[in-house]
């Protein structure tokens, strides 16, 4: 590669090779399919006493990440990290403090978290990292390197990548539908899709999917995981946070976007 940055897919797949190129996004399609399918079948797997299940859920957790890991290509977005400046900076320096201020703000549950017994502690932090690992691996993983090179024409292809995934993450919560109201359920989806796109632009910024795990499963790890109904009726305010939420990543996102094409270039 010519250029001293570029999307780190390129050292993976040839851009310039057609045939090449929709192997590997079909490919990648099947896989996530695969592992949304074994996602969706996990719940009906766990049977036995508590110790049985716990082993399930633990085994399926090194499985995917193992598969997700073996065929992903890459964790990267960049061959290397960006260096952020002009407005870029300014935005990445307001998502950090966004950043900040929600994992502060959820001290008061991880403090209520603790007053717990140890079991409900354990069970609670399990069901965190399932779907900090798992989910991250598919959705900013693999189907983040599959609409990557579905938009690789795409001047703004991280935006609309970014768009694109976190859009099928806020709809994938739709399966909670079993276990909570519809209204209930509308509100997670309006959430999760906002969170997608804040975990997207980490994804791009920090140029890895630890971080995302990380932050997903600081997120996830409260009271509320232990009960059957994940989202919430207040959906009027739902909108009204969500909607800030995305306007301001996806400022965040096209600013690092443009950054990107500035150092390409």
């Amino acid at each position: 590669m010519n250029n001293k940055y570029y999307l780190a897919l390129a050292d993976e797949v040839e851009f310039s090779n057609k045939a090449e190129v929709n192997k590997t996004i079909r490919n990648l399609f099947i896989l996530a399919i695969i592992l949304l399918i074994g996602s969706f079948v996990l719940p009906h797997l766990i049977v036995g006493n508590m110790i049985i299940k716990w082993l399930i859920v633990i085994i399926f957790i090194v499985a995917f990440a193992y598969v997700a890991e073996h065929f992903i290509l890459t964790t990267k977005t960049f061959n290397q990290r960006l260096k952020l400046q002009g407005i870029s900076k300014v935005m990445m320096i307001i998502y950090c403090v966004f950043l900040a201020l929600m994992v502060f703000g959820a001290l008061k549950d991880k403090i209520l978290l603790f007053k717990l017994p140890l079991y409900q502690i354990m069970v609670a932090a399990l069901a965190a990292i399932l779907p900090a690992i798992c989910e991250e691996f598919l959705f900013r993983g693999i189907l983040f390197n599959t609409f990557l090179l579905v938009f690789r024409k795409e001047k703004y292809d991280i935006l609309w990548t970014s768009i694109v995934c976190s859009i099928l993450f806020g709809l994938y919560h739709l399966n909670n539908l079993t276990s909570q109201s519809l209204i209930s359920t509308v509100g997670q989806v309006i959430i999760t899709l906002g969170m997608g796109l804040f975990l997207s632009y980490l994804r791009v910024w920090s140029n890895g999917l630890i971080w995302c795990m990380v932050v997903h499963f600081l997120q996830d790890f409260s009271p509320k995981i232990l009960s059957t109904d994940y989202g919430t009726s207040k959906i009027k305010l739902t909108v009204l946070v969500a909607t800030l939420i995305v306007i301001l990543i996806l400022i965040c996102i096209y600013t690092i976007n443009r950054r990107f094409l500035e150092l390409s270039n």
